[in-house]
């Protein structure tokens, strides 16, 4: 499996959560009409006090846990691939790759946030929180029930509440997941040289098109940490500007667009381009 077959995956197994828009949407709008008065939302305190453990029940009722569940068992996966292109790459077996990620620290560490985000903690604490939040305004601002079904419907279905929260964590991890584990062999294995694969489309980020398209998606690790002094020095993207080609198409922006903050050298293959980045890098040996 490539790394865009995984990411198709992971994608199609959690692109139906957007079933649980139309679901909250629905609990919402029930909850509502039983706490409304004249037309008008009326909630107490105590009313605020059990929706969240409202919405909390629709999640758990619809299905999702059977599709986070088949979600976390792709980083089985993500093991093996990394594994395989290792051997491909560096001669560096299997076992030995594996043995070196399971003892890391990252790896619990990124999975016990996967398991925090897309999991029950994380689904009560931020989910169903700034669900939640959109009934709490209507209730402080004594909206009518048309304008509150209104605010609920523009933040639930028409901007794709679901899909911002869930999809984009989910996809991002499993991208972040197999580069940690190529930053670790980098440094374990003391390899000098990077590979960057994938394409360049229409909406390439600067860095990205700067080391595919001018440096042909290979270079070295003092290469690579002078590009970085440029786009995001000490780890803060950069905002001069830049006016670059990616496919038939030139863009200007600032040169660490859709950078994350805190990308450096020492983890430029989990980092990347930044979020939604869809390309790879892997570490290998020095030309010869």
């Amino acid at each position: 499996m490539t790394n865009s077959e995984l990411i198709q995956k992971s994608d199609k197994i959690l692109y139906n959560t957007s079933y649980l828009d139309k679901i909250m949407y629905k609990r919402l709008l029930k909850f509502l009409a039983s706490h409304s008065i004249g037309g008008n939302v009326s909630l107490s305190n105590e009313d605020l006090a059990t929706l969240e453990d409202v919405l909390y029940e629709a999640i758990k009722e619809s299905g999702y846990n059977e599709d986070i569940s088949q979600y976390l068992a792709l980083f089985s996966k993500i093991d093996d691939m990394v594994s395989d292109e290792q051997l491909k790459h560096n001669h560096i077996k299997r076992q030995a790759i594996k043995d070196l990620w399971n003892s890391s620290v990252k790896k619990k560490a990124i999975l016990d946030k996967v398991v925090y985000d897309l999991g029950q903690q994380g689904i009560k604490d931020v989910y169903i929180k700034d669900l939640a939040k959109v009934v709490r305004d209507a209730s402080f601002f004594n909206l009518t029930i048309d304008d509150a079904i209104s605010r609920i419907e523009e933040k639930v279905i028409n901007k794709g509440y679901t899909e911002a929260y869930i999809r984009k964590t989910a996809i991002d991890t499993i991208s972040q997941y197999k580069g940690a584990i190529n930053d670790e062999v980098r440094v374990a294995y003391d390899l000098t040289d990077m590979l960057y694969i994938s394409n360049i489309i229409e909406t390439s980020r600067p860095i990205c098109t700067r080391i595919k398209n001018d440096m042909k998606g290979r270079v070295t690790s003092e290469q690579l940490k002078s590009i970085l002094n440029e786009y995001c020095p000490n780890g803060v993207p950069s905002d001069k500007m830049i006016t670059f080609t990616t496919v038939d198409e030139t863009r200007t922006m600032k040169k660490g667009s859709g950078m994350i903050e805190g990308t450096r050298f020492e983890n430029f293959a989990q980092n990347r381009g930044g979020y939604q980045c869809r390309h790879e890098a892997i570490f290998v040996r020095k030309k010869t």
